[in-house]
């Protein structure tokens, strides 16, 4: 990772025991964070980290919840 290059970081969240989201999932995720950051696009080459699923409950529902980000 080059000095100065910013990184976008998303959270994926499906209801408890669904699949896991798809790695296409997991980079859109990505891409709709750097367009909010007004950060540019990158290519599909661009390593992503992903973790989870970790249990979250959000206004009574069950969640598994991934986090992605960019290295």
């Amino acid at each position: 990772m080059g000095a100065g290059r910013s990184l976008a970081l998303a959270t994926v969240r499906v209801p408890r025991g669904k699949p896991r989201p798809s790695d296409e999932e997991f980079r859109k995720a990505i891409a709709e964070d750097r367009q909010r950051l007004r950060l540019p696009p990158v290519d599909n080459t661009t390593e992503v980290v992903v973790v989870g699923p970790y249990r979250i409950f959000v206004d009574g529902q069950d969640w598994d919840e991934y986090v992605v980000w960019e290295f």
